[in-house]
């Protein structure tokens, strides 16, 4: 079976993520079903947790998904992870431990980057330096 897949789009920069559905099946099939309809939201640079962006994708089935599947804290270059309830989703383009006002937390790893990766993360990186940016989640 072919993985599903979906699409950032931001600063002209496009990627392509796999969907990790065997490790994190509710999730996915979640955000999956959010996307529809492609979404814009901004993307912005992480406060607390290091090389990481995020995007706040907003009311849908995400914010139904309470518990962790596959849980970790360290997210890596090209990971796609969300926070439970799906409040937030975060893209690593360097090393990063996922942070909450309490402190060190879990989520739930979504997907990866298997496409253009060097380049959209370096998208990604600018909101560290130049600020927030449009970015386009759609399914492939």
């Amino acid at each position: 079976m072919t993985q599903k897949r979906i699409r950032f789009e931001s600063g002209g920069v496009a990627a392509e993520a796999e969907l990790l559905e065997a490790n994190a099946p509710k999730a996915t099939a979640a955000l999956w079903e959010m996307l529809a309809e492609p979404i814009e939201r901004k993307l912005i640079s992480a406060k607390w947790s290091g090389d990481v962006g995020v995007l706040h994708p907003g009311a849908g089935p995400l914010r139904e998904v309470a518990e962790l599947e596959n849980p970790v804290t360290s997210i890596y270059p090209g990971a796609v992870v969300m926070r439970p309830r799906g409040s937030e989703i975060l893209i690593g383009y360097g090393v990063g431990e996922y942070r909450w006002a309490v402190g060190v937390d879990y989520t739930t790893r979504l997907a990866k980057i298997v496409t253009n990766r060097s380049e959209f993360l370096s998208v990604v990186a600018r909101t560290a330096d130049q600020g927030p940016s449009s970015v386009v989640v759609s399914r492939v």
